[in-house]
């Protein structure tokens, strides 16, 4: 079956001054195919669309388009007169049903007042099957009837039934509900009235569409709409698109516009530049091979020359030749532009954590964030339009202050910044590319850098409030390059660019050292950099594992308030832990995921896995520390009974605590082989003599036992000798003083006999101090070695 030609451009040339942007550029589009139009900017695919679609006429070559075909376009630059609201924008669309809607009324109009006519001539005459006896009118009635009935028909094929609910249920998917259809559409963004044409479009089932960059200022939720309507569609699509993932899901052909002449190739896009690529090295050893012969040839020709005779010159005229003929194909070949190809950022001397923040808020968007930026880090903001992206970097590089008054924003001492903001691109308004390049490098540098970026040499010396976005881009991809960084920050760095850049400005990344942050709806670019994707929803800095998928899926890493609360330098009051809201059944649900993560370690990258183990030990450290803070204070370790009282003692360095429930402490500090006594008496704590006399003894007994002392002394003015039938291990020392002996207590409980009269009367001298042995004892002890 042979494959309907439903549009046909041949020889088609433009002119804009002494400039020739189509140079006999030719192009067909079959019924069902899907053609990618790629190129650099400013190469004429915009033009070459507008000839297409009949807005515009070509200097010299012809368009034929197949009779009746129905062609929607959108362009990149929709505007809506005052007063048209979102949908009749959108409706503009199904202008060709419309038409055909308002000329099948006509037509049955037309049907019907023949009817009526017929009817007035006679019952027989209303009848179609029946035999005319005039012919003229039954001929005309006839003719409007067939007409009717064909109009029917193309009404039906084209979807005209139900064109209305297509185009309802287009823009919804398109993120445009239905209460913003009634809005007037000069009230809307750009990109809302794009969105709204695309979707129109799309609906109207146009057997051609036109398409001219398509998912500009469009998120990741349109975009995977988008592409999902295109390859739906059933009619033909060409579209200008710098969107890798949209080519490579859409595209059955791709058409390369260079140098003014269309080459086009059968495939995806990724197919094409796989081919092209192959093409290109094949080509380059040609060259090196051509190259190398011309050199021989070259020395050849040189040595003959130094002989004369006939067959030596011959032979030399011939290598000349040989070489003419090389030296043209040389000149003829060449590989494609690849700026940037073997340069990379270089990168400052910051080591560890570059950046971290606390409290960040911004009234509307974000409600209390905190966040901490390592070296080698690479974050995606990702978020539908208008959650929040911009103003969490302007946050994060100070451009913005937060409206919390808590805010803190640290960065290492040594780190260096580089911002690409989404209009200027890291550029000053009034000073051209070259002088802002020269600011960090030398003049021949920024010369080769400019030159390599592809930015027009007429360019160079020009303000950049003159430049277009595409040159703006492409300087600041120029000024990435010439910097030193450890912290790089790009919002949306690939609008404006052309493919050719955005692969340069992905290779530079990729072979950057520093810390990446970028807001971006470039899937290719975040699947490149094997970023971790951030997203900013309902106030919140929401973390999601997995990459893009992971974020479609709604595998979210960690909630927006454990994020908070896990930065280990964030400050924290009261006793507990530093937020509430943090449970170690969370923490150990993530820490549960990093250990999945870490099974396998072919499922993941090396970096990745750096991550995982490091996040790990800080959730084993942070469980820990909520372990502790969360757990019932232990009870003392030692406990005894005096008189019926329970006495309570631990150990507190060194020395021993004694104390009993609601009144004082007693803090038995050893000296030597004596523990001194010391009271630390509460002053809302009243004790009786009584209790102050069994808490002195509980807390001998202890040292005695516990801390290894011969000798417990203590200074009080109560009375701590035997009182009823209750033995007290203290004996009066000094006026005031009172000390109790170890071997007494040793002696009482039936550990060992009481030392002799003489021993217990010479502990008992104040002048011979607290000693624990008698004197015998010692002097064996202190004994020299006899030879």
């Amino acid at each position: 079956m042979a494959t309907v030609t439903l549009l046909e451009a041949t020889d088609l040339r433009i002119r804009r001054g002494e400039r020739e942007i189509l140079r006999g550029a030719s192009l067909v589009v079959r019924r069902g195919e899907r053609i990618a139009l790629v190129g650099a900017n400013g190469s004429g695919k915009s033009t070459l669309l507008a000839l297409l679609a009949g807005v515009r006429t070509p200097d010299e070559g012809t368009v034929r388009r197949a009779p009746g075909i129905r062609l929607a376009s959108v362009g990149q630059h929709v505007e809506a007169a005052a007063g048209v609201s979102l949908i009749t924008l959108a409706g503009a669309a199904l202008g060709p049903l419309r038409e055909l809607e308002r000329q099948l009324e006509r037509a049955a109009a037309n049907v019907e007042l023949h009817r009526k006519a017929a009817i007035a001539d006679g019952p027989d005459s209303a009848d179609p099957s029946a035999p005319s006896t005039v012919d003229a009118p039954d001929a005309a009635r006839r003719a409007g009837t067939e007409r009717y009935l064909e109009l029917l028909d193309l009404y039906e094929e084209g979807g005209g039934f139900t064109a209305g609910d297509r185009l309802r249920t287009s823009l919804t998917r398109f993120g445009l509900p239905e209460e913003m259809w009634d809005r007037p559409a000069a009230d809307l963004s750009g990109g809302e009235r794009r969105r709204a044409c695309i979707a129109g479009a799309l609906a109207s089932g146009a057997d051609l569409v036109l398409l001219d960059e398509p998912t500009n200022h469009l998120d990741l939720g349109a975009r995977a709409a988008l592409r999902a309507a295109l390859v739906a569609h059933p009619g033909a699509i060409v579209v200008a698109s710098h969107d890798r993932a949209l080519l490579d899901a859409v595209a059955t052909h791709v058409a390369r516009l260079e140098g003014g002449r269309l080459e086009r190739r059968r495939g995806g896009y990724a197919d094409v530049q796989r081919d092209r690529a192959t093409a290109e090295r094949t080509a380059e050893r040609a060259l090196r091979a051509r190259s190398k012969r011309i050199e021989a040839l070259e020395c050849m020709a040189a040595e003959l020359a130094r002989h004369g005779h006939r067959a030596a010159q011959t032979r030399r005229r011939r290598a000349e030749r040989e070489r003419s003929e090389l030296t043209i194909g040389v000149r003829g070949t060449g590989r494609a532009r690849d700026p940037l190809g073997a340069l990379a950022t270089s990168t400052g001397g910051a080591r560890g954590e570059i950046v971290a923040a606390t409290h960040l808020r911004a009234d509307g968007v974000l409600d209390d964030a905190s966040l901490r930026i390592e070296r080698g880090a690479r974050i995606a903001i990702v978020g539908p339009s208008g959650s929040g992206k911009t103003t969490l970097l302007d946050l994060l590089t100070g451009e913005r202050a937060s409206d919390d008054p808590r805010a803190e924003l640290r960065f290492a001492a040594s780190a260096r910044v580089v911002v690409l903001d989404q209009v200027w691109r890291g550029l000053d308004a009034d000073r051209s590319p070259l002088d802002t390049l020269q600011a960090w490098v030398g003049e021949r540098r920024a010369e080769s850098l400019l030159t390599l970026v592809g930015l027009p040499h007429d360019a160079w010396a020009r303000p950049a409030s003159t430049l277009s976005g595409g040159e703006r881009g492409r300087t600041g991809l120029a000024l990435l390059v010439a910097r030193e960084a450890d912290l790089i920050v790009l919002d949306e760095p690939t609008n404006d660019l052309d493919l050719v850049s955005i692969e340069s400005l992905e290779a530079t990344l990729l072979a950057a050292e520093a810390a990446i942050v970028v807001a971006t709806h470039d899937e290719r670019l975040i699947a490149a950099l094997d970023a971790e994707v951030w997203a900013v929803e309902s106030g919140a800095i929401v973390r999601y594992r997995g990459g893009l998928e992971g974020y479609r899926r709604g595998a979210r890493r960690l909630e927006h308030d454990v994020v908070v609360a896990l930065e280990p330098w964030a400050p924290t009051s009261g006793e507990g832990p530093a937020d509430a809201a943090v449970t170690i059944e969370e923490i150990e649900a993530e820490l549960a995921v990093a250990e999945e993560a870490l099974l396998d370690p072919t499922k993941t990258t090396a970096r990745d896995l750096v991550r995982w183990r490091s996040r790990r030990e800080e959730l084993e450290a942070r469980r820990l520390e909520l372990w502790e803070a969360n757990a019932t204070p232990p009870e003392p370790r030692f406990r005894t009974r005096e008189g019926g009282l329970r006495i309570w003692a631990d150990r507190d360095g060194a020395a021993l605590r004694v104390w009993i429930d609601g009144g004082p402490t007693l803090l038995v500090r050893p000296v030597g082989a004596v523990g001194h006594v010391i009271a630390e008496r509460s002053p809302d704590a009243s004790v009786l003599p009584w209790a102050w006399r069994l808490l002195c003894h509980g807390a001998a007994r202890l040292a005695c036992y516990l801390l290894s002392v011969d000798a417990v002394q203590v200074a009080t003015d109560v009375d701590l000798g035997t009182v009823g039938a209750h033995a007290s291990p203290f004996v009066p020392l000094a006026p005031g003083w009172w000390v109790a002996h170890r071997d007494d207590l040793e002696a009482r409980e039936g550990w060992r006999s009481r030392p002799s009269s003489d021993a217990v009367a010479r502990v008992r001298e104040p002048s011979a101090g607290i000693v624990g042995r008698d004197r015998r004892r010692r002097r064996w002890r202190r004994r020299p070695r006899t030879r």
